[in-house]
Formats: C-alpha cells, structure tokens, sequence
C-alpha cells in the first residue's frame, strides 16, 4: 500500500500457485515479478544473470492447533509413537510441505504424526486446524489474528523453521522492459534500501 504514495495507482493481477509452477510462469514470460518463498533446503532454481531478486522479509513456520476449553493445545507435539498426532500436512511437492519435512527430518527427538489430510494451500490446512482437527504448520503472518482472538495456539515450541519472503523479476536487458513494472521495481528498491 505504501508504494501506491510513489508508484501511483498499481494495476495488478494476482495469481496464487504453487512454488514450482509460478517459477515457470516467470521463465516464459507470462508474469512480470514473481513474490515466493524461500528455504535453503529448497532454493529457487533461476539463473542469477538473466533473474534479479530482492528480499521482502521472514516468515516463520510453526505447528499450530485449536485449543481444547481449557485453552491448551488439543494436540500437542512431539506425539508419542503409539499414539501420533493428527496431521494436517501440505501435498507431496509442495513447497512449504517440502520445508516442514526438512524441519522435522532435522529435529533432534521424533516427531510422531499421522497424515489425516493434505492439501497445497495453507488457508486449507488453517481452516482445517481451526475445526478442531490436527495439527498444521502455518505461517505465522496467516494466524496472527487466530493467535490473538486464541481461536489457534501453538502446538508445541522448538518445531519451527524461518522462510524468507523474496521478490523476482527477469532482469530488464533480457527482454523489453514495461514501463511500469521498472517503476515499480524501482521504487520498491528505494523503499527497501531506505528501510
């Protein structure tokens, strides 16, 4: 919003999709900038001398789940291996799915969770965890509100992991550039190196 003051009126189409499949439409032409996740365990694959990138901010991921009346976690982890937790877990080649299982595989004491449901959206995996049934990793930005309002609390401390939030475009000698999208881009530079 605060690039509006600068920028002026931004004309803009949003398209959510997976990590891999947005990556794509950037490399042929059919998106102008590309805002995504990034984990060491899974960089983005772009070649850095036709790609510009700039860092837009963290996000931390975390286990999260509807609180029981007492107001603790209805399930918590690390789960025992005779009675895991449910899990509300993103769809195989998902990028924030891919993220959690390097978390967990690096955890130093067992995590024990039973896959009840997958989906590749977080807003399906929260709604799901709102009702009461499993434990999701978040990111922290999209329950903020349910943490406050305690209609989520956390699921257990030590289980989470840091993403950062990076901007990409094609840089401009690569192909013509749009007059607003350099604007833009521009812009947001100036935002962020005076930040």
């Amino acid at each position: 919003s605060g690039l509006r003051e600068t920028c002026g009126p931004i004309k803009s189409r949003l398209i959510a999709l997976n990590v891999h499949d947005a990556v794509l439409r950037l490399v042929e032409g059919s998106c102008d900038l590309l805002i995504a996740y990034h984990h060491e365990s899974q960089p983005i694959q772009l070649d850095a001398n036709r790609y510009e990138m700039m860092p837009l901010g963290r996000e931390l991921l975390a286990p999260y789940v509807k609180p029981n009346a007492t107001g603790a976690p209805t399930y918590a982890l690390p789960g025992l291996a005779g009675q895991p937790q449910p899990y509300l877990a993103y769809a195989p080649g998902a990028y924030l799915g891919r993220a959690v299982d390097q978390m967990l595989k690096q955890h130093a004491a067992p995590v024990h969770l039973d896959r009840i449901y997958e989906t590749d959206m977080a807003e399906g995996l929260k709604a799901m965890a709102l009702e009461g049934h499993g434990i999701a990793f978040l990111p922290a930005s999209a329950v903020r509100n349910d943490l406050a309002a305690r209609k989520l609390v956390s699921a257990g401390g030590g289980l989470e992991t840091s993403l950062d939030i990076r901007i990409y475009r094609e840089r401009p000698a690569a192909r013509k550039a749009k007059g607003p999208v350099e604007k833009f881009w521009s812009d947001l530079h100036h935002r962020l190196a005076g930040a």
